[in-house]
């Protein structure tokens, strides 16, 4: 029955994630890029020639390229069933721990089924993010560090997931500080083991990029509008509490109905957690590197939102499994040993999150943008010889597709872009805005962006209309935008 438990759960997530098929975001497209250069040996890089780290997954990358280079050139595709295995395996994971906590083997597979269907999950899984191979590290590191297991080893597993995710120093500071605490004699060798791949990583690229963090780290922080500076603590707190902790949900339901079911749903698991840590400590089990994580984790996110820097969805999705195991924890503390389809609560609470039109998709997340994207970087990679260079502020699925050498408006693989920044207020309508004089200096053979992004810095600077002509127009509601520009070099 144990055997049952863990593998059902496990082949819903691995299918859920293979028959909803790959919806790469933009951002995803970077790294593929990243990866397909990789693995046809012009190194880990954006533009060929220029050395230039601008994705914070590059472990990620190095395994899609070596997928690559075996002959899996389908990338999203790639990237869409290595995710699903890691989720596989999460799902697995969890349903293990559900067992020690007390749960009978249906209520265990029930809480292990709710996070194969959980909807940020599937989303940044088929999205082509490194989100589920993160996640997956992560729960191996903690339940190992837990049973109080090589306990260097797994701080030396935690170190190697900043390659995977940067929050992986938040992970390795956990599983160190467990060390100090469970064995205190082997807190120097845990914390050497830690550093070493963050630290062989950082030389690496130092020697290799010229810093030993990405690029896109620096021009985050310049060409990024600063947000509210409580705005991330308002996302975390939003999220924690809403149905399939989505954030998508937000945008598909009244803000009033919103709101009211993210207050109750916080209530609730704060209650469950309360009730589910002292069951935890009843039946022995070490629950705190998990808790450590949790609390790095939020309090990490909260402290930088007030610095203005910006919480993107897929961030939120490493959180969610250890919402999960509090809850689960809670629930049969509750009853749950006794009545094991009290788990089901679990399942049901992700459902108003699924978007049912869209199997198995969040609520709210649209792809129309990158669709269109592709479909204009494979018109420019017709249209324009191969050494033309497209400049834009988004250049993931715009760069994949096209191939072109880009010039990153943004600046995340274009450090040539990042002295033109902060621009003035007067000049942003929104993030991404392009700095006119950056085009006008450059010269790229092409400009694509969405009107927010031209609209009081590019469409009112003299020398830009003069130089290029807008070529098309495409219908692009989306991020305060109508329309997606394409401009050509006049005599380009």
């Amino acid at each position: 029955m144990n055997r049952l438990a863990l593998i059902l759960p496990a082949v819903v997530a691995l299918l859920a994630r293979v028959l909803t098929g790959p919806h790469p975001i933009d951002d995803a497209y970077i790294t593929f890029r990243y990866a397909r250069n990789l693995a046809e040996g012009l190194g880990l890089v954006y533009n060929p020639g220029e050395w230039v780290l601008g994705t914070t997954a590059p472990l990620w990358a190095m395994l899609l390229g070596g997928g690559y280079r075996l002959g899996l050139t389908d990338l999203p595709w790639l990237a869409t069933i290595v995710s699903a295995v890691c989720d596989a395996a999460t799902v697995a994971l969890l349903v293990s721990l559900c067992l020690r906590m007390g749960w009978r083997p249906i209520g265990a597979a029930l809480v292990g089924l709710a996070w194969a269907l959980n909807p940020m999950s599937i989303a940044f899984a088929t999205g082509g993010m490194e989100t589920s191979l993160f996640v997956l590290v992560a729960l191996i590191a903690l339940g190992l560090a837990a049973r109080g297991s090589r306990l260097p080893a797994v701080a030396g597993l935690s170190g190697l997931a900043t390659l995977i995710r940067p929050e992986g120093a938040l992970l390795a500071a956990s599983v160190v500080g467990w060390t100090f605490l469970a064995d205190r004699r082997q807190t120097w060798l845990a914390a050497l083991a830690a550093a070493s791949p963050m630290a062989v990583a950082g030389l690496t690229f130092l020697w290799r990029y010229g810093s030993p963090l990405p690029n896109s780290v620096a021009a985050k922080q310049v060409a990024y509008q600063p947000t509210w500076p409580l705005e991330n603590a308002f996302a975390l707190l939003i999220q924690a509490g809403l149905p399939g902790w989505s954030t998508y949900l937000v945008a598909a339901v009244p803000a009033a109905v919103g709101v009211l079911m993210a207050v109750l749903g916080l209530a609730a698991l704060l209650e469950l957690v309360r009730k589910g840590l002292p069951w935890l400590d009843r039946r022995g089990l070490a629950w705190q590197p998990f808790a450590a994580f949790a609390v790095f984790y939020i309090a990490f996110y909260m402290l930088v939102g007030v610095r203005g820097v910006r919480l993107f969805p897929w961030y939120l999705v490493p959180i969610e499994p250890f919402y999960l195991l509090g809850a689960a924890a809670g629930l049969v503390r509750v009853g749950g040993w006794r009545a094991p389809w009290l788990a089901a609560v679990l399942v049901l609470w992700q459902a108003p999150a699924i978007d049912w039109q869209h199997p198995l998709m969040a609520t709210g997340e649209t792809f129309g943008r990158e669709e269109l994207m592709l479909d204009v970087g494979r018109g420019l990679a017709a249209e324009l010889p191969p050494s033309a260079v497209v400049a834009a502020p988004e250049i993931g699925a715009l760069g994949y597709a096209s191939n072109l050498r880009v010039l990153d408006t943004v600046g995340l693989v274009s450090p040539a872009a990042l002295p033109y920044y902060p621009l003035p207020p007067e000049q942003v309508v929104a993030d991404n805005a392009i700095p006119a004089r950056l085009i006008v200096d450059r010269q790229p053979d092409a400009v694509v962006t969405l009107d927010a992004f031209a609209q009081k810095s590019l469409l009112s600077d003299a020398a830009f209309m003069r130089d290029y002509r807008l070529e098309a127009s495409y219908q692009a509601p989306v991020w305060r935008s109508n329309e997606l520009l394409v401009f050509r070099r006049s005599g380009g």
